[in-house]
């Protein structure tokens, strides 16, 4: 999207009055309490950590105009883009959500204060929306595995908010923002208020706020108006390097026959009597249809293989070689946001040992997508309707049988945009006492609750069943509805369009209750200070559930799904529980002797005990050693584990097609396949053979009715998620104390993380071709692991099932550098401060057969880690005399490559 220019304004009293000053630091003997730092339990008088942590004050996020938190943390160079404000299709409901180092959604863990935040979804992950972002003190962020502290999902790493605990007085904050071209505004404005009581010893505070953001359609940006396909650098016609054609759905609104089969004599002659040469026009299957009832043919993927296209061309986005739909304009760029939400946290001392605290958190927010009209489902069309033209029939009666329907696609743009509006319902609540146990052990115990439920309404769907209804009817539907013609753009009559529409509302909820308690203490005095240790249960209780609307889960005879526009779906009950135990050990080695400063080491670790999958254990081992006063060095090494979700476990195994065609997934044993063709020809059809194809069918073998059957869905088979994440680094302070460089703070890591076992969702248009791939399959072996997601008819040779479910099969592996730089100096009466974080990325590895070399995914735009820049870096200055700050982010890949296989 366009540059935003930003506009933040903050009022804040304590009694209604404007603020205008500046706290200056104490010059006397500070006073440090024990804190307790993100990816640690154990308490302490400083802020160092053995592993890499990176803060991000609440005031910086604020300083963005940005009513959603995620595009904020998006600028740090730890985080990958994920699903956020402007992530339409593929798209998340409106959710913002957040991923470390490129390795997944599922991989990053997001914690309030230390506890976990009630899911957004069945997979388990975090909705940032939902947290108040007026009320954020800092963000804390570990990368790299922190199970054996967390539990299960810190894969990547932890993003923790840190909350406003204490307050008093009352604060207004607002914010504005808009692009340069005066769209996509977006605002908040929010309440803080809070006080003491009885004398002190309780604290009370509340936060209201309300936000709301305006979307912007791709069709209000030059750069955003056309879909593109990916053909390689130099090869195309538009995008960086050329390495793009105009390239949209097969899906077109003009109807699309597939593989008509008639005779090439015919064929040739039709044409010619459109003006043709013969032999002008090479022999195709998939023909268009023009309003006058004349045929075009799609294209064959070779320059002007699209002949006698009759409609409006877009001399932009027209492409002689293959026509298609330019789905594109309809799409959200930024997706609209309306929230409301209230969050309120107080304390009271019972006694001078013992604490009571508490928290409630509530959002109600709605945000949506936008797509193109919808595109058809596979529909039949036979010979006898009444709006066949008289040249389609010419070609349909030199069939081998002219008496079968026909096989069509169409984009019902005679239908409205498909929307989907989602509104969400959150609420979490917690209770908690902490305080001191005995001697020097402290304890903290608490209860939570919270629930995520969604409302989604979804427009612009129709009916499959109806489509065909009337298409068989004898009179094309006059009848019924008016007239169903399914051959041209824009011939559907407004009374067919209605009946095949339908609307739908489906609705989820994600229930999570929690109970933990903690206790800390001294456990052996050393000659370098006192050993301590965190002892620690937790149990952990999720349901998710899902009801699709009645039309989402109709199924055909043939296994096709009723609804198109949005995806079928069926009722999903699944829930999980675990129990875990924990034990983090902090041991100092040595202190001040010559050459050791100080050293100390951390170990801990943590049994998980599921319903679903059984035992797991996670377990870290970190040292933090500091040589002289200004330099620590730390290093870190921790195994973590990510137990499936309920949805990977549950979601329920429904029905699946796939065209046969080369515009969707063409089978490789088809006659004339790129597979069939090549240089491993002979190899690819003994496999064909040996999976089922019949020797005496093989020399003209394709799918007889250009289908593929199975299913698609979770596994409860699935085992979880082994990492292991290993880091090297020092930070360095200032050692002057010179007040322009006493600020001075250095810190330079070093990452490893590696993925065993990650689960992803593998589909056909992967494993299909892989099997017949000698990268994957060199032995063209019929036990290779992807020619054992799908089966063929032993009678037919065709694909008889697939399995396109989640499984135990990716290794991920991620290495890289961060640099960060912090400088603060006295400036005037105030000061002045420079921020900034530097990351270099190795390596980002995907490997699905163990035997092959993986996928470097490092200046990759796409895939499983949607874009990966070699270089990243953010830049803040900030003067707070004025209160003002500049700078911002900047990535540089390596080289602008589109993963082809995912993107």
């Amino acid at each position: 999207m366009a540059r935003l220019s930003k506009i933040r304004f903050v009022l804040a009293a304590a009694g209604f009055w404007l603020d205008g000053t500046v706290v200056a630091q104490d010059d006397g003997p500070q006073q440090f309490e024990e804190v307790v730092v993100t990816g640690s339990r154990i308490p302490r008088p400083d802020f160092e950590s053995a592993s890499p942590i990176v803060s991000l004050t609440g005031d910086a996020l604020l300083r963005t105009g940005s009513t959603s938190i995620e595009s904020s943390l998006g600028r740090l160079p730890q985080f990958v883009p994920s699903f956020t404000s402007t992530s339409n299709n593929p798209g998340n409901g409106g959710q913002s959500n957040v991923q470390l180092r490129g390795l997944g959604l599922t991989s990053t863990l997001v914690l309030v204060d230390g506890r976990r935040l009630v899911p957004a979804n069945g997979t388990g992950v975090v909705d940032l929306n939902v947290i108040p972002g007026s009320m954020v003190e800092s963000v804390e962020i570990v990368t790299g595995g922190a199970s054996a502290v967390y539990g299960s999902d810190a894969i990547a790493g932890v993003v923790n908010f840190r909350l406003k605990d204490r307050f008093e007085g009352i604060e207004f904050q607002s914010g504005y923002g808009v692009t340069e071209r005066s769209d996509g505004i977006e605002y908040y404005g929010g309440v803080t208020g809070g006080f003491a009581f009885a004398s002190g010893r309780g604290q009370l505070l509340g936060h209201v706020e309300y936000a709301e953001r305006d979307s912007v359609d791709q069709s209000q940006r030059r750069y955003s108006q056309y879909s593109l396909g990916y053909v390689g650098p130099g090869a195309g016609t538009a995008g960086p390097g050329h390495g793009f054609v105009p390239f949209g759905s097969s899906n077109i609104e003009e109807g699309l026959a597939l593989e008509l089969f008639a005779d090439p004599a015919a064929f040739d002659t039709l044409f010619q009597q459109y003006g043709y040469a013969p032999g002008d026009v090479p022999y195709q299957e998939f023909l268009g249809f023009n309003q006058d009832g004349t045929l075009f043919t799609a294209g064959n993927f070779s320059p002007d293989s699209v002949a006698n296209f009759r409609g409006e061309v877009d001399p932009k986005f027209f492409n002689d070689a293959f026509y298609s739909y330019n789905f594109a304009p309809y799409n959200h760029l930024q997706l609209p946001l309306e929230r409301v939400s209230v969050f309120v946290r107080g304390s009271f001392e019972l006694n001078e040992a013992i604490e009571l605290y508490g928290d409630a958190l509530a959002a109600d927010y709605s945000s949506g997508i936008q797509l193109a009209p919808t595109p058809s489902e596979v529909f039949f069309v036979p010979p006898t309707n009444p709006y066949v033209s008289e040249d389609l029939r010419t070609l349909l009666d030199t069939r081998e049988e002219p008496e079968a329907p026909l096989a069509l696609l169409r984009r019902f743009s005679e239908l409205t945009s498909r929307r989907s509006e989602v509104q969400y319902d959150v609420r979490q609540f917690t209770l908690g006492l902490r305080g001191e146990a005995f001697g020097d052990w402290r304890f903290d115990a608490y209860a939570q609750a919270g629930a995520n439920d969604q409302e989604d309404k979804q427009t612009g769907n129709a009916l499959l069943s109806r489509v065909e209804e009337l298409t068989f009817a004898p009179d094309g539907g006059v009848s019924i509805c008016g007239g169903f013609n399914p051959f041209g753009a824009g011939s559907i009559s407004a009374g067919c369009a209605a009946y095949i529409a339908v609307d739908g509302v489906n609705r989820s909820g994600f229930d999570q209750s929690i109970v933990e308690a903690s206790l800390t203490g001294p456990v052996l005095a050393l000659p370098a200070g006192e050993a301590r240790v965190v002892l620690g249960a937790m149990h952990k209780r999720d349901a998710f559930f899902y009801r699709a609307d009645p039309a989402a889960s109709v199924f055909l005879e043939d296994g096709r799904s009723d609804l198109m526009g949005f995806n079928a779906s069926a009722d999903i009950d699944g829930d999980d529980h675990n129990t875990d135990l924990y034990v983090e050990l902090l041991v100092p080695l040595v202190d001040d002797v010559p050459g050791v400063r100080s050293l100390e080491a951390v170990i801990g670790y943590r049994y998980s005990d599921y319903a679903s999958i059984g035992g797991a254990d996670a377990y870290k081992a970190e040292l933090l050693y500091q040589p002289v006063e200004p330099v620590r060095l730390r290093s870190s090494f921790q195994h973590a584990v990510r137990a499936p979700s309920v949805f990977e476990l549950y979601q329920p195994q429904l029905p699946w097609r796939y065209l046969s065609s080369p515009f969707d997934l063409l089978d490789p044993c088809t006659a004339g396949s790129p597979e069939r063709s090549g240089a491993d020809a002979a190899r690819v059809e003994e496999l064909c053979v040996a999976q089922g194809v019949p020797p005496d069918a093989l020399a003209d073998f394709s799918d007889p009715d250009n289908l593929f059957s199975g299913v698609n869905g979770g596994n409860p088979e699935l085992q979880p998620e082994q990492a292991d994440t290993l880091t090297l680094g020092f930070v360095l302070q200032s050692w002057s104390l010179r007040p322009a460089l006493s600020g001075m703070r250095v810190s330079l890591d070093w990452y490893r993380i590696k993925v065993e076992e990650a689960i992803l969702p593998i589909d056909a248009y992967f494993y299909l071709p892989a099997c017949y791939d000698p990268t994957f399959n060199p032995d063209f072996s019929t036990q290779q692991e992807f020619c054992s997601y799908f089966s063929r008819d032993p009678g037919t040779g065709e694909i008889a099932s697939f399995f396109d479910i989640n499984r135990n099969i990716a290794a991920l592996e991620a290495s890289g550098v961060d640099l960060q730089f912090d400088w603060s100096l006295p400036l005037g009466p105030g000061s002045a401060s420079v921020n900034w974080l530097l990351s270099w990325m190795d390596y980002l590895d995907e490997t699905l057969v163990p035997a092959v070399p993986p996928d470097e995914r490092v200046g990759t735009i796409g895939g499983f880690a949607g874009s990966a820049p070699e270089w990243k870096w953010n830049l803040t200055l900030d003067d707070a005399r004025l209160r003002v700050a500049a700078g911002g982010p900047h990535a540089r890949m390596a080289s602008h490559r589109l993963d082809a296989r995912h993107g």
